[in-house]
């Protein structure tokens, strides 16, 4: 490093350790707020329950967009805060319609399934208890993964070309 680079360094270092510099208003304070000035021994006070019983800090924002509160609200019932407005926007909420039950499939996919799902499962099983399988049975799994895998790839529902349906077409 050259001598400019050694002594800006230094100067660095120097203003890392330096205390803050004044505030440009001239008065003399931080440029942080006092809230934030603590020793090595303050800590922040947790706020507690009792500041938070003024009902405009904890329920204005529920008053409905500056509109006064309903009856409910003056006598503490149900749905105090709450104006017409926004019941109204809480009744025509969506609500979407339950999903369509999932497809059950002919015998053959349900087959085709069990021979991808099951063998490599089974499998598993038998790494994790030690078991030592017989080749016939390792080849059997192996036949019926490939099997299922196959029949689940060719029976998929291909383009054909005289289906209306040709998704988006931009």
């Amino acid at each position: 490093m050259s001598r400019d680079d050694d002594q800006t360094w230094a100067e660095l270092i120097d203003s890392f350790h330096a205390s803050p510099a004044p505030s440009s208003g001239g008065d003399g304070d931080q440029p942080w707020p006092a809230a934030e000035e603590l020793g090595p021994d303050e800590r922040l006070e947790e706020p507690r329950p009792d500041d938070f019983r003024d009902a405009s800090v904890t329920l204005g924002s529920l008053t409905g967009r500056g509109a006064a509160p309903s009856d409910g609200a003056a006598e503490g019932g149900v749905g105090a805060g709450i104006d017409d407005a926004t019941a109204d926007e809480a009744a025509n909420h969506f609500v979407p319609p339950p999903p369509a039950p999932l497809p059950r499939g002919d015998r053959i996919q349900q087959v085709a399934w069990a021979g991808v799902i099951a063998p490599p499962i089974a499998l598993i099983i038998v790494a994790i208890m030690s078991w030592r399988p017989s080749d016939e049975i390792v080849f059997f799994a192996v036949v019926a993964f490939v099997a299922g895998f196959v029949t689940l790839v060719a029976r998929m529902r291909g383009h054909h070309p005289n289906d209306p349906d040709d998704g988006a077409v931009i």
